[in-house]
């Protein structure tokens, strides 16, 4: 049988997504392999990410599919206006 390794991450969220989640910041358990797009699934996020919300793993921009490590900070986006 095959170990299962448990990763704690780390969520920050910001915008429109703090508001949905109502906390700015909490830790997940994962297991190892899990992506952003996991993680979106289990807060029930889809609805929320469009095209406009953003995701990065450590400060980097990064796409749905990419893969967390043990202790990352996936941080949640909204878009950024100018003025």
């Amino acid at each position: 049988m095959a170990e299962v390794f448990a990763w704690r991450i780390h969520l920050r969220f910001f915008g429109p997504v703090q508001d949905k989640t109502g906390v700015k910041e909490t830790v997940m358990a994962v297991v190892e392999g899990t992506t952003v797009n996991d993680v979106i699934g289990r807060l029930q996020l889809d609805s929320w990410m469009g095209d406009r919300l953003k995701t990065a793993i450590d400060g980097r921009i990064v796409g749905r599919e990419e893969i967390l490590h043990d202790g990352a900070e996936l941080a949640f986006l909204p878009p950024v206006s100018g003025g």
